[in-house]
């Protein structure tokens, strides 16, 4: 092959073509579905279909683009549990068929002079005694004050101590917000030239402006993602439940994701309301948000939520409890309305969600100008950063 080829390892624990939800597999979806033509991709994950031969390199082809991927095991089932323990999480025993394949991909990655991406810190000592450059991305923190359902809340330490080793080690330092960006900064001065934001996007190819559709008078609300705890599904249904009395049982409640909503006790009171689509790929989720009036996010805190990015590209509103970084997409009166953390904030967004979808009757709100405001959120136009930062790790021109 030409020397004036970008050669680039992206490592996932799961499988892009497999049905994983989150933002991270989205991000490899979307990266192998729009990295340039001059660019070599390796993938060295795990294999959900069961038609690759593990350990070995395999030629793939997956939304029309192909690359090069390496499984490291087979996965049968890719279904967001939350660990007890360290050692019983996804991470955990990705690091550890790294470190158990250490030599096999330390050579395939230094003698195909490959950069590589890591999406979790942990990998970070790994890449490093493999003696290849890499850059590092983290897609969400919390305070440690804030619930969660994962172990990031409980071993807090650990993540404080894992993100200052991976800045030290890496090339470069992405999050997918400002704020992330400069608490980052912040926390770990010495590095901070390192970092910068890259945020999430919307696939505009798949997550199409879609005329609404207004031809009974039901109120349809939707949620895509986990069931973790600082996502506050207990907010969530409490909303969901005043919204409807308030719409007089006029409405109906969609769930996309593989969480189980009947862990929550506030789930009762609106299982007769919802309806549970379980895991769908990016086209199924883009088809049911055309169905859809308003999106709904009751998050305490989140990186860049790329559910609010498709439900507004797909021309939906948005009702969200207040983020920052939010700030920019959802504009009152425009593409849905941020509610603020007070003590009545579940009645707020109740009412907000009615009257955004008697706004959108009326043609105050329009899937066009909703659309209009994640247009800079385009994967071509961020990902181009990301690409670039690989042809200067290479020598090559950008």
């Amino acid at each position: 092959m030409s020397e004036q080829r970008c050669r680039v390892c992206l490592f996932n624990s799961a499988d892009p073509r497999g049905s994983k939800v989150g933002g991270i597999e989205t991000y490899t979806r979307d990266y192998i579905f729009y990295h340039p033509e001059d660019m070599d991709l390796l993938l060295i994950a795990a294999d959900e279909v069961g038609d690759l031969k593990i350990g070995e390199i395999n030629d793939v082809e997956f939304r029309g683009r192909r690359f090069k991927f390496l499984p490291l095991q087979y996965i049968d089932n890719s279904i967001n549990v939350y660990p007890n323990s360290i050692f019983a999480s996804e991470t955990f025993k990705f690091a550890k068929l790294l470190v158990a394949n250490f030599s096999k991909i330390r050579k395939i990655l230094r003698d195909g002079n490959y950069t590589a991406e890591i999406r979790r810190v942990e990998y970070a000592p790994i890449m490093k005694a493999m003696g290849v450059p890499f850059i590092q991305m983290v897609h969400v923190w919390g305070a440690r004050d804030k619930p969660m359902s994962g172990l990031m809340g409980k071993y807090w330490y650990l993540r404080s101590l894992t993100e200052l080793v991976a800045a030290a080690l890496c090339e470069k330092f992405y999050s997918v917000n400002p704020d992330m960006t400069e608490m980052y900064k912040k926390s770990y001065g010495l590095f901070k030239t390192k970092f910068d934001t890259l945020t999430t996007w919307a696939n505009t190819e798949i997550f199409k402006l879609r005329p609404y559709l207004l031809n009974d008078d039901i109120i349809r609300v939707v949620y895509a993602g986990r069931m973790d705890k600082f996502k506050r599904p207990d907010f969530m249904f409490r909303v969901i439940d005043q919204a409807a009395r308030l719409a007089e049982g006029k409405l109906e409640f969609h769930y996309i994701g593989d969480g189980d909503p009947a862990e929550f006790p506030e789930f009762v009171d609106i299982a007769s309301l919802t309806t549970l689509h379980g895991r769908k790929n990016s086209i199924e989720i883009s088809e049911i948000l055309g169905r859809m009036h308003v999106g709904i996010l009751t998050s305490e805190f989140e990186g860049m939520p790329r559910f609010v990015l498709e439900v507004l590209s797909s021309g939906r509103p948005v009702v969200a409890m207040h983020l920052p970084q939010l700030e920019g997409v959802i504009v009152d009166g425009t593409s849905g309305r941020l509610i603020s953390r007070t003590d009545d904030h579940i009645a707020q967004q109740a009412q907000a969600i009615v009257e955004t979808v008697r706004d959108m009757r009326m043609g105050k709100i329009s899937p066009e100008a909703t659309a209009a405001l994640v247009r800079p959120f385009s994967p071509q136009s961020l990902l181009g950063k990301i690409f670039a930062d690989h042809r200067r790790l290479h020598g090559l021109s950008i």
